[in-house]
């Protein structure tokens, strides 16, 4: 049930604009011959707009999907403009196989820019592509068309839509394969790959110059927001552990009232775990750390503030009311019983203990409390640092309040 609603609640943007798409589409038959010509424009310029928010942002994945969607969009404009029946069907075959396909292979790229030697192929790709349908309509050939609509089964039901079997299969493949990878990362990227591909599937499905338009549209703001989105995440949230970074705790320190707690936590002897074990499971104990913060900080909210510290906000809380909850949170890291994956040990006489031994994490937790003394919250942070160093000043794993 917890991964359904991560789904849903990763996907809710793209469901409020299917809604909206199929609530303009239902309308779009009434709409005049200037209304639809407005649509078709509005949709362009959200395209163009997409794609040039992509390229701003350097989102390679989403700059090609958005490029293949404008080339699809005004393949479909012309689709609708073109008498020749042979060139209809290779036009409609081309663009239910390449549109597709240009979405699905988007996604498992990795992020090494646009205008680069990595970012070339792409632009090859759809450079082919173009050239091929092209090719086709120049030669007339009426054998690779009707190759481009093969009947995979004679299912009467086919009929109903325009869209070619190979073009379904790829569609199904798609939108199968991004429901798994959104089960197992919730990604705003991945829930617009995932919407992309149902608009297309309506695009390719109507034909009709409005419908086209508005999920072309919707397609383009799915993967604007998405940009935005994740941007914000790369700005506020800390990639390694998922927990706000320091700018979101500035943010959030600007807004506390009168009364608040700000807790600072160290790991104790973390140097120890990187040259003993490696980079790799330090970044384990990093992300343990932040899980227990995560789950057993109380009322309190918690920021990774950088290296082995975090920070901890009670808001409309005093010291008595917070040192319960630190003390349960030092005790619950202490006995967490932290297994390292097995990695490469560094050399030294420690190296020879077993290497299925657990490992003992401890913390070092100061906090303190606004209060007259302290007239800003970046004193009382400071009040919660000096309260920390004195807590591992005075033999680590421990709670430390300051004033006490």
């Amino acid at each position: 049930m917890k991964i359904v609603v991560g789904v849903l609640y990763t996907l809710l943007p793209e469901i409020i604009l299917l809604v909206i798409a199929a609530w303009l589409t239902h309308y779009a038959t009434y709409f005049p011959n200037a209304g639809i010509v407005a649509t078709q424009l509005v949709a362009l310029f959200i395209l163009i707009a997409a794609l040039a928010l992509s390229m701003q942002f350097n989102r390679s994945r989403m700059f090609f999907a958005l490029l293949a969607l404008l080339i699809g969009y005004a393949a479909l404009s012309e689709l609708a403009a073109t008498g020749d029946t042979l060139s209809r069907q290779i036009l409609s075959g081309s663009l239910c196989l390449f549109l597709p396909f240009d979405l699905v292979c988007m996604p498992p790229l990795a992020e090494r820019g646009i205008f680069t030697r990595y970012g070339a192929w792409p632009f090859v790709l759809l450079l082919l592509e173009i050239l091929f349908v092209i090719l086709l309509m120049v030669t007339r050939a009426r054998g690779v068309a009707d190759a481009l609509f093969v009947e995979f089964v004679k299912w009467p039901w086919f009929s109903l839509t325009a869209i070619s079997q190979p073009g379904l299969l790829l569609l199904a493949i798609g939108l199968l394969w991004l429901n798994d990878r959104l089960i197992l990362r919730h990604s705003a990227e991945l829930a617009a790959f995932f919407f992309s591909l149902i608009a297309v599937a309506v695009m390719l499905h109507s034909r009709q110059p409005a419908t086209v338009a508005v999920f072309a549209g919707a397609a383009a703001l799915a993967f604007g927001i998405a940009i935005i989105q994740e941007s914000w995440s790369m700005a506020y949230l800390d990639e390694l552990t998922g927990l706000p970074g320091r700018r979101a705790l500035e943010e959030q320190m600007r807004r506390l009232g009168n009364r608040y707690v700000i807790a600072m936590l160290d790991v104790d002897h973390f140097k120890h775990f990187n040259d003993l074990y490696g980079h790799d499971v330090g970044d384990q104990v990093l992300r343990l750390v932040a899980s227990r913060l995560q789950k057993y900080a109380g009322t309190g909210k918690a920021f990774r503030y950088g290296g082995e510290e975090f920070s901890l906000l009670y808001a409309g809380r005093s010291l008595e009311d917070a040192a319960p909850a630190l003390e349960m949170l030092r005790v619950e890291i202490e006995t967490s019983g932290f297994n390292p994956r097995r990695g490469e040990r560094r050399s030294g006489s420690e190296a020879q203990q077993d290497d299925d031994a657990p490992l003992r994490i401890t913390v070092s937790i100061g906090a303190a409390e606004s209060g007259t003394a302290r007239k800003d919250p970046w004193s009382v942070l400071k009040s919660a640092d000096r309260a920390l160093y004195d807590a591992k000043r005075t033999g680590r794993n421990r709670v430390r309040l300051s004033g006490t």
